[in-house]
């Protein structure tokens, strides 16, 4: 379904928004990508793949994690630990975000937060960190602020992880992938708004498509414009406000609040109801509005 779903919209983008999409952001599955490439819905037009950052900095991850299980004696004490590990993996995604215009300079910022992380007083690797008072790196820090005779290094990467996860730093960094990383381009708004219409529409519950149609519609409003809309969005339905929704006297403050929406703060509360009826499941949307008013 996702792979048809993906191949429909490349087809249709012209007709419907006179838009060609050239880049598609995946997220490691290299079947939606062969499929819209194989279906050519733009002729001779190339469409390049792209690689969300955060699912390749989940996948670093998942190798680091996997070769810590797999190889022996790697899970002694004085190994790499699951908060190391997240480090690294935040790192790596860091260096991608920091020089998302950039492989060289990617590349580059992957491998020195790996050397950051072996460094010993006995073999300083700091040469690449950047050199100033706010730098990640409390090396550089402490050098600027002339404190290097009292800084501590904290266990650096025992030498035998070193050689583990080196193998997989050389794949991760390679040009072939990091080509794919510029940009810095992800899929947190799609799997944003995604969540936003699942909350309205569940779909371990059986959803008409009218109703997938005004989740759809809502998760929009919400998505662009926050909570905020959702008030403004019940008034062009005429769905009158009632002190069911909002606290009494609230009625001058949501017609002030229409006139100049930037003038309040709006907090709205979703709450569902699944409920069973002569074997019918039954879902309820209940919707709390509290305006609130400025601080002048």
């Amino acid at each position: 379904m996702e792979v048809d779903g993906a191949v429909e919209k490349f087809a249709r983008s012209e007709t419907l928004h006179q838009t060609k999409y050239l880049f598609y952001i995946g997220d490691g599955d290299s079947k939606t990508y062969k499929a819209i490439v194989d279906s050519c819905p733009y002729g001779n037009i190339d469409i390049i793949k792209k690689e969300c950052v955060g699912h390749v900095q989940k996948r670093t991850g998942a190798r680091l994690r996997k070769v810590k299980k797999e190889t022996k004696g790697l899970g002694r004490k004085g190994k790499p630990t699951a908060k190391l590990i997240d480090e690294l993996s935040v790192y790596y995604g860091l260096a991608i975000r920091r020089n998302k215009n950039s492989k060289e300079d990617t590349k580059k910022e992957i491998w020195t937060t790996l050397k950051h992380k072996s460094s010993t007083n006995e073999n300083p690797q700091h040469e690449d960190c950047p050199p100033s008072p706010e730098s990640w790196c409390s090396y550089q820090v402490a050098k600027v602020n002339n404190n290097l005779l009292n800084y501590n290094y904290k266990p650096a990467l025992h030498a035998d992880v070193l050689k583990a996860i080196t193998p997989i730093y050389e794949e991760l960094s390679s040009d072939q992938l990091l080509e794919r990383c510029v940009g810095g381009f992800t899929q947190n708004q799609n799997d944003s708004f995604n969540n936003t219409i699942w909350c309205l529409a569940p779909k371990n519950l059986f959803s008409g498509t009218t109703t997938v149609k005004i989740a759809a519609n809502i998760a929009a409003v919400i998505f662009n414009r926050g909570f905020f809309s959702v008030p403004l969005v019940m008034h062009c339905m005429n769905i009158k406000i009632t002190h069911h929704l909002i606290s009494p006297r609230s009625d001058t403050y949501m017609a002030t609040m229409l006139t100049d929406p930037r003038d309040f703060r709006v907090v709205v509360t979703f709450k569902q109801y699944v409920s069973k009826f002569h074997g019918i499941l039954t879902v309820s949307l209940e919707v709390t509005v509290v305006l609130v008013t400025p601080v002048l």
